[in-house]
Parts: structure tokens; C-alpha cells; sequence
């Protein structure tokens, strides 16, 4: 909960996060085999910038067969650019639990897999699903719910909601705006942060937009393969920072490549072990 509050409410703090991470550690000294422990601490570790770490200790744990481990895994691999590992650990996750929900809508969205992360619950993934059916021509379906979870959301989500809703009708000037107001608000996840950053660049707004990434990057979010095609990035492509952040988050992508290959993970996720 000190995650969460952390993270969403507009009071979050970086003391809540570090009251979190106490609390985690507690928790695992405790019961060093708690597997949803070891889920939950992994998502406070990819927010905190330690994706690579928490794939490593997730990796060690994923022979035991345990559907929340695998859970943990989606969203670390995918922090790390390894996509492909991210939608094993969802199926691998899912066989061994099939009511198990995991963040692969996230994966799905940044393989542009649109199809499938169009069919997610626009209330639990509003702003990846909208743009989702807006990339398959159908934002238009998005904006009823858009602005009905508009009005209900009082978290810094709602910025997320605006800044989409505002994409789809064109508005230009409040949805760069709803942006801003995420990134000041101390927004601490790096993937949501990209999320803005690329929000920017397509709409031009090249050189925060560029600034953003960057910050992204060095705070622990390197999917290389996605910064290194996604079109909305196409602004920023011949900037030699831009240049100097992908290589960047090439050379972070193929260290946690290395470990996960030296912890033979694709074994470990294989849906037939």
C-alpha cells in the first residue's frame, strides 16, 4: 500500500517508497519464499530503477513453478527490452494459474500488437487501450469510457485518461499540457514516463520530449527494441542525444540479455518445464 499511494495519489512521497521497501525486505526476511512478496517487491524495484536486479532474483526463483514469480517477471523482462521473455512468463504464469493477472497488455501494446491490447479493459488500461484501437482506427470507441473514467479518477492517472482523451480529439495544446502535469507531479514510474516521452515526440514537442527519454533511460527503463522503431520517436531520431540515449539503453538491454541467457531463462519460462 505504501507502493501504491506512493506512486498514484498526488500526496505520494519518495518516503512512501522507501516505507515500501522496508516493508518488502521485512516481509522476505521473514518468509524468504514468499512468492507474492517477491511479485510486488519486483514491481516497486522496476519503479525504482533496478529492473535488471529483479529479473536476476525472479529468474532464480522461476524453477519453482509459482504463478506470482512469473507474474513478477512480465514486467521486469520487459523493462529490460526482452519482450519475447515477457509474453513466456505470462504463459507460463497463466498455465500454472489461469485466473493469474499479469501487466502483458503492456508487452502486447509495445510489440504493436494492437489487436489484442485493443480488447483490454479500457477501465484497468485506459490510456495503452484507447491508443490501442486509435492505431486500428477506432479511437473513437475510447471516448465515451475516456471521459466517464475522466470524471471518476482522482489519481495521477487521470492526467493519463486526459492526455489521451485530448489525442483522439486533436487537441493539441491540453494534451501536451496533461502530460506536463504527469511529469511534474513526480510521476516516479519509468515506463509510464516513456510513455509521455513518446505522447511528446508525436505531437512535437521534440526537445522535452527528449529530455524526458533521457531521465527514462537513467532511471531504468531500456526497452532498446521498442525506443530503437516506435514511429512516435521518429522526431527525435536525428538528434545526436537521442542517438547517445538509444545506445544507452542498447548496451543496458544486452547486459540483462547476457543474464538472462546465463540463467538459461527461456528454459526456466518454458511453458513445457
Amino acid at each position: 500500500m505504501h507502493h501504491v499511494m506512493a506512486k498514484f495519489l498526488e500526496t505520494g512521497t519518495n518516503e512512501g517508497l522507501g516505507l515500501a521497501e522496508a516493508a518488502f525486505k521485512r516481509a522476505l526476511a521473514l518468509n524468504a519464499d514468499h512468492s507474492m512478496a517477491h511479485k510486488l517487491y519486483a514491481q516497486l524495484e522496476v519503479d525504482l530503477g533496478r529492473a535488471h536486479d529483479a529479473m536476476v532474483r525472479l529468474l532464480g526463483r522461476a524453477r519453482t513453478a509459482d504463478a506470482e514469480v512469473m507474474a513478477g517477471l512480465v514486467s521486469a523482462c520487459r523493462y529490460c527490452g526482452l519482450l519475447d521473455a515477457s509474453l513466456a512468463a505470462h504463459a507460463r504464469g497463466r498455465q500454472l494459474d489461469a485466473t493469474l493477472k499479469t501487466s502483458v497488455p503492456h508487452t502486447w501494446f509495445m510489440q504493436e500488437d494492437y489487436d489484442r491490447a485493443a480488447g483490454i479493459s479500457l477501465a484497468e488500461f485506459p490510456y495503452i487501450g484507447a491508443l490501442s484501437l486509435a492505431e486500428l482506427g477506432r479511437g473513437d470507441e475510447a471516448l465515451p469510457m475516456l471521459r466517464e473514467l475522466e470524471v471518476k479518477t482522482q489519481t495521477r492517472l487521470r492526467n493519463f485518461i486526459v492526455a489521451a482523451r485530448t489525442l483522439l480529439e486533436g487537441d493539441r495544446a491540453e494534451s501536451v499540457a496533461a502530460v506536463i502535469r504527469v511529469v511534474s507531479s513526480g510521476f516516479r514510474d519509468p515506463e509510464g514516463r516513456f510513455y509521455l516521452a513518446r505522447h511528446l515526440a508525436h505531437l512535437g514537442s521534440v526537445e522535452p520530449a527528449l529530455a524526458l527519454l533521457q531521465q527514462v533511460v537513467a532511471d531504468g527503463f531500456f526497452c532498446f527494441p521498442v525506443m530503437e522503431r516506435d514511429p512516435w520517436l521518429d522526431s527525435l531520431r536525428k538528434k545526436p542525444a537521442f542517438t547517445k540515449l538509444l545506445r544507452s539503453a542498447e548496451s543496458q538491454h544486452r547486459r540483462a540479455l547476457d543474464a538472462f541467457e546465463r540463467l538459461d531463462g527461456t528454459t526456466a519460462l518454458s511453458t513445457t518445464s
